[in-house]
């Protein structure tokens, strides 16, 4: 388990407050190398429909759930707030309840967030943690005006308030898968 503070947690708190767009579909490879792993590194191609980014009245009561009501109640207000896109990883599909853009010099930053867990990494390793607690997946993404970027994901964490900024994320896996993205064009 790995808890992500300092800078990654500037960077999320950051993404919590963006400007609004979409539609756009992104393609992702995940890579994970899990701690104990025989066969080594595990790559994953995955499918992000973004059909609208998050408004902002949501993200307004999903930050106050968190800041007065802690991480059950971003969980409430998370699941209450209306899909934004969906995230596809081996034919199944999770819904993307939270879903920001913020512009940047170089490109945009892009954030979402599954109102499930995706996958458990690292679960079938001995002395693995319980999975209770972890019940959201987070992607974090840097996008060039090109449209190519990298990012992190954690496939099952907890968004708690704490740290420096105020925005804790902690993770399953001990560390976060790493992505690769590309935008489909038509955006």
């Amino acid at each position: 388990m790995s808890v992500l503070s300092g800078g990654r947690a500037l960077a999320l708190m950051v993404l919590l407050a963006a400007p609004q767009g979409g539609p756009e579909t992104l393609d992702l490879i995940a890579k994970a190398a899990p701690k104990g792993a025989a066969t080594g590194a595990i790559t994953v191609p995955m499918i992000v429909q973004i059909d609208r980014y998050t408004p902002e009245h949501a993200r307004t009561t999903m930050t106050d759930g968190l800041k007065h009501g802690g991480y059950p109640g971003f969980l409430k207000a998370l699941r209450d707030a209306p899909p934004a896109g969906t995230l596809e990883v081996a034919g199944e599909k999770f819904v993307i309840r939270w879903a920001r853009e913020v512009p940047g010099p170089k490109g945009r930053a892009i954030s979402l967030i599954t109102e499930t867990p995706v996958f458990f990494v690292g679960i079938g390793r001995r002395g693995a943690p319980p999975t209770a607690g972890y019940e959201v997946a987070v992607i974090q993404l840097t996008v060039d005006s090109a449209g190519k970027g990298t990012g992190t994901m954690a496939a099952a964490a907890r968004v708690k308030p704490g740290g420096e900024t105020g925005v804790r994320l902690d993770t399953y896996a001990d560390s976060p898968l790493t992505l690769t993205a590309t935008v489909r064009a038509g955006r």
